[in-house]
């Protein structure tokens, strides 16, 4: 049976430092959203001159992008993920990726309920429920950081390790910047979204990959 390399313990250190990093700034913009400081000013300015880059095309384009990436893709594309990873009988990796995706769906739903943040108004897409932080940004980067960790260690070429982690960062990205467009999520939201996912992946990788 194949078995998975585990984690250089001199690859353990930076992940344990970006882990904390992370878990810190989502608790510095959660402090800011719950108290009104600092950041949701930003979050006011931001909202009201977004509406100076909308364009009806733009809006199309960007309404079925961020459709189709929203919780219902990323569960079914995470199942063809799992399958996929059961057929190479990377075993260790299909549980790595099962519990960084359960766990990032269970933690952002159970956040927007206890914050229950109120949307900013759009005109362009009707969404119902909470605001922070953007579920769409979560499981993004939770994908995204999903595959570079899975796929990064069987890359044997530094041209394919750069590309994996150049879509692996703009990907994301560009998903939290389409919730910001459609006026659906404040700055801040995108914001803690990326980085709690970053916090749920890597925190399992520490947990599941010891040594």
């Amino acid at each position: 049976m194949h078995t998975q390399p585990e984690i250089h313990s001199s690859h353990r250190r930076p992940l344990i430092l970006l882990n904390v990093l992370t878990l810190l700034l989502f608790l510095f913009i959660l402090y800011c959203v719950i108290s009104d400081r600092y950041l949701p000013a930003i979050d006011r300015w931001v909202s009201s001159d977004v509406v100076s880059i909308q364009t009806p095309a733009l809006t199309e384009v960007l309404i079925f992008i961020t459709n189709f990436n929203g919780v219902v893709g990323n569960v079914i594309f995470g199942i063809f993920a799992m399958l996929f990873l059961t057929y190479k009988k990377w075993y260790k990796d299909r549980l790595f990726y099962f519990l960084s995706f359960s766990g990032a769906v269970i933690l952002f739903t159970g956040i927007k309920h206890m914050v229950a943040r109120t949307r900013p108004h759009s005109d362009l897409i009707d969404v119902i429920n909470y605001s922070f932080p953007s579920g769409h940004s979560t499981l993004s980067m939770t994908t995204a950081l999903l595959l570079y960790f899975i796929f990064l260690k069987r890359c044997t070429s530094t041209l394919l390790k750069s590309v994996l982690l150049a879509v692996c960062i703009v990907w994301p990205i560009f998903i939290a910047f389409t919730r910001i467009y459609l006026n659906v999520h404040w700055l801040s939201d995108v914001m803690s979204g990326l980085v709690l996912g970053v916090f749920c992946v890597t925190f399992m990788r520490l947990f599941l990959y010891k040594s």
